[in-house]
Order: C-alpha cells, then structure tokens, then sequence
C-alpha cells in the first residue's frame, strides 16, 4: 500500500480531508482524556465530576449520531 494511501484512505472513507480527520480525531482524544481523568477523581472523590462523565459521553454520542446522519445523506 502507497504511504499516502496509508494516511489518507480512511479519511476519505468518512469524508473528511486528512486535516479535518485529525483535528477531530485530536478533539475526541482531548474530550476521551478528561473524562478518564475525571472518573478517576471520581471513583475516590465521588461528589467531585458526579455526571461529567456520562454528560459528556451523550454528547458524543450525539456528534457521532450527527456525523453518521450526514454520511448517509450523502449517499
């Protein structure tokens, strides 16, 4: 497989440029990030980030349910 092909197959697959790929990819990492960090608070201070995790996890949810909408559509 070409190194290009590499970096920018799956991009393509979801219709995103390799740059856009990335800059979402580094959002869900940051977002996937704080929410570890804060069930791990949690789990020992368990009045601290009561439903950050959850909160957070429905938005998600609810981007990725936009995201696979706008796919589809475009089909």
């Amino acid at each position: 497989m070409e190194k290009t092909t590499l970096f920018t197959k799956h991009p393509r697959e979801v219709r995103m440029s390799y740059l856009q790929h990335t800059r979402f990819a580094l959002m869900l990492s940051g977002t996937t990030f704080k929410c570890a960090i804060a069930s791990l608070v949690h789990a020992f201070l368990p009045f601290l980030f009561v439903t950050h995790t959850s909160t957070t996890i429905y938005k998600l949810h609810d981007i990725f349910e936009e995201r696979q909408k706008e796919l589809t559509d475009l089909k």
